[in-house]
């Protein structure tokens, strides 16, 4: 049989240090802890709450172990630097709670033993203890690091009792008590158990499944059924009592489970194991429902119901992916013993081929691989080769004393021994195995000892019937309450259907004026969907005539353009064709935008950082300027609303060609950067820097009368914004500010 993982967890070996600060720290105020330069011992405090607080929070993110070590490594810098020997144990402490929260526990005992060394000098007693249950922490339960582990567990609990913290010191012996059966040290165990139990039972804690569970189990395998089944029955009624609807409650009915299946009462032990199968299926735990699928099975072989039991196998297989080892090897010695059982051996070769391949690699656990000799004796019995059988007898009983077993299958090994040395002729060594088989099977069922578990079973039951009837009373003297009620309210409901009545009168009446009115409603909504249609097709159109209004201003620019081009083809003179050409430019700058504008489905604004480098690749074609004089655009993607998007162009093209024209004389290299930006408040910034020679000496913005200058001034003015212009040796630097207008979608 299989008993399900114990799952024991106890808030005694979380208890902080300190209060815990609030769930809800984020990361913004540990930041700002972080870079506080504060160094006193509040600080320092602070930050532990923190970080456990990070610790503490229900999923184990990554990012909250991380900011739990940086807390960590804040602490032992702030506490070294002072010297404050406390608080650089307490980093240590925080540091290993951090390793076992990310699941590397054993990565955390150096810290763990640091934590230990500093507090036990420095720190409080709690600080003390929390440091040995870290550095226990550290341990596994493999039976190399157990013995260390218990022990350090039991210097935590005996702290606890130093300093008055009995529940929390019961606590953590109900865990030693678990670990203690785990690593089969029965005695004490009990021993530690029953010291919990006292000091729960005087402080008056009622949640005492777990540790009736723990004790139902410690003398399991002590053999001790009847003690067994007392206290795994006191599980089950405290269990239900509380409502208890974690994963322990199906530990619980699959241990009475177990004590019933030991003691051949399968009845009793398919029901028990049926509820818990039924709570696990609940919680959706997959690795017990597996579990409780495999003890059925075996219920139903031993009761002789061997084509139920391949039924459960089958579900068994059919329970989804991740099977372990162990359970898979369990399920192929159930399959040979039902078709061994069944005579078919035929059936049974396939899993007898797979057991045998096992024992050859030897990589199971000595228990199981103890558990697959006698499933492959059991085999080759059945198939009439008890010389071949003989061998895994005796390597069955070689083991047997470094790896102790239940009765039930120590009974089963004499069984098969007898069995073996009766067909070989060894008659005196099969007369001695019958006899240990005996005597194995009457401590199991012996006349005193069932008799004992059915006065056990019976009282349970009673007291359970007992309680059923006592509800029952209580169900019916409320019935009876409530039939008095009523009939004492039967007239007044009698009169409350009368005046129902009338007011079902007047509701009816209002209903009528209701539909009239809905009526009358429902016309006038009919007229404002048509009215709402006509305006939807007055908008369809006025956007189409936006947009050809936009293409044919486009259309009319492009050709001023041709034209200035043909006018510029007949001129001599080079300032007349230089000013056509800036004409152009212009043009051009104004035709894009409405270019655009009909191209898009926002008629009423243009993006600004498409607009920028589709004017500036144009001017840079137009100018040749080639690689000599680089571009550097930096703008944001914003929407600005037509009336202030031309002028900014307008202005953008006199300060490009401006730059192109002027800055780098002599064909010298240079650079134009233009950066447009808008701020929180709204405003942008257009800001056109080069380079280059920059502005004569003589120069003096404000007093130029030259066409470009006054048209920026002009156009910034049209803006409502600021226009500022700076020369230096280092270039030209052009910055306009205005407030961009809202933009609201055209409708």
């Amino acid at each position: 049989m299989i008993n399900s993982r114990w799952k024991v967890l106890f808030i005694c070996l979380l208890l902080p240090v300190y209060t815990r600060a609030q769930s809800d720290i984020d990361v913004k105020k540990a930041n700002e802890l972080l870079r506080n330069s504060q160094t006193d011992t509040a600080t320092i405090a602070r930050m532990l709450r923190v970080g456990e607080a990070f610790l503490d929070k229900p999923e184990s993110r990554e990012e909250d172990m991380n900011m739990a070590f940086r807390m960590a490594d804040q602490m032992e810098a702030r506490s070294t630097q002072t010297n404050y020997l406390r608080g650089l144990g307490l980093s240590k402490l925080l540091r290993a709670k951090a390793f076992r929260e990310s699941g590397h526990a054993s990565q955390g005992r150096n810290s763990s033993e640091e934590a230990l060394r500093l507090l036990a000098q420095y720190g409080t007693e709690l600080e003390k203890a929390q440091a040995i249950l870290e550095l226990g922490g550290t341990y596994s339960n493999e039976a190399q690091d157990l013995s260390r582990k218990i022990e350090l567990y039991q210097q935590g609990a005996a702290i606890y009792l130093k300093t008055g913290d009995e529940l929390s010191a019961a606590c953590l012996k109900e865990f030693i008590g678990d670990l203690l059966q785990v690593n089969g040290d029965y005695i004490h165990a009990e021993e530690v158990l029953r010291e919990a139990l006292s000091i729960y039972k005087k402080k008056g804690y009622p949640r005492l499944q777990g540790l009736y569970s723990i004790l139902g189990e410690v003398y399991h395998k002590s053999n001790n059924f009847v003690q067994s089944l007392r206290y795994n029955l006191l599980a089950v009624e405290t269990a239900e009592k509380l409502n208890e609807q974690g994963p322990l409650m199906a530990t619980i009915y699959n241990r009475v489970g177990l004590n019933y299946y030991s003691v051949h009462y399968y009845d009793q032990a398919l029901d028990y194991f049926d509820k818990a199968l039924a709570h696990a299926r609940g919680l959706h735990d997959s690795g017990t429902v597996r579990t409780m699928l495999l003890n059925i099975s075996d219920a139903l072989r031993d009761q002789g119901a061997y084509n139920r039991s391949l039924d459960t196998l089958y579900a068994f297989y059919k329970s989804g992916p991740g099977l372990e080892e162990n359970d898979i090897i369990h399920a192929e010695i159930s399959y040979l013993k039902d078709y061994a059982a069944l005579h078919t051996l035929s059936k049974a070769t396939p899993h007898y081929e797979k057991l045998k391949t096992i024992l050859e690699k030897g990589s199971a656990g000595k228990g199981i691989i103890q558990a697959i000799r006698l499933a492959v004796a059991f085999y080759l019995q059945e198939a009439g080769h008890f010389s071949d059988a003989a061998q895994y007898i005796r390597d069955y009983q070689q083991d047997m004393k470094v790896v102790p077993a239940g009765l039930v299958r120590q009974a089963e090994a004499a069984y098969l021994a007898f069995r073996n040395d009766s067909a070989l002729g060894n008659l005196s060594a099969a007369i001695t195995y019958f006899q240990h088989y005996k005597q194995l099977s009457d401590s199991v069922t012996s006349t005193n000892q069932s008799k004992q578990l059915d006065v056990l079973r019976l009282q349970f039951e009673t007291e359970r019937k007992d309680k059923d009837i006592q509800l029952l009373t209580q169900k019916s003297v409320l019935q009876e309450v409530s039939l008095q009620k009523g009939r004492v309210f039967r007239n007044v409901i009698m009169g409350g259907i009368c005046m129902l009545l009338l007011i079902l009168a007047l509701l009816y009446n209002r209903y009528r004026l209701k539909k009239k009115t809905t009526f009358r409603l429902e016309k006038q909504q009919e007229a404002i969907n048509t009215q709402n249609e006509l305006l939807k097709k007055l908008v369809d159109e006025k956007e189409w005539l936006l947009k050809e209004i936009h293409h044919r201003v486009k259309n009319n620019l492009q050709i001023i353009i041709s034209l200035l081009n043909t006018q510029s083809q007949y001129l001599d003179n080079a300032d007349a064709i230089a000013a056509i050409k800036n004409s152009q430019h212009r043009m051009y700058a104004m035709s894009l935008i409405h270019q655009r504008l009909y191209h898009t489905d926002n008629l009423g604004a243009i993006n600004m950082d498409w607009y920028i480098r589709e004017l500036t690749g144009f001017m840079q074609e137009s100018f040749d300027s080639g690689p000599r004089i680089s571009f550097s655009i930096n703008s944001d993607v914003m929407l600005l609303d037509v009336v202030q998007a031309v002028p900014l162009g307008l202005m953008l093209n006199e300060a490009v060609s401006n730059a192109i024209k002027y800055a780098f004389p002599g064909n010298r290299k240079g650079a134009v950067t233009i950066t447009c930006k808008k701020d929180e408040a709204q405003y942008c910034s257009l800001i056109i820097a080069d380079n280059g020679i920059g502005l004569p000496d003589n120069f003096v913005p404000e007093e130029s009368r030259s066409l470009g200058m006054s048209l920026m001034k002009g156009l910034a003015e049209q803006l409502e914004g600021s226009f500022n212009i700076k020369s230096g040796p280092a270039g030209v630097s052009i910055q306009v500010l205005f407030l961009a207008r809202s933009i609201n979608p055209i409708n």
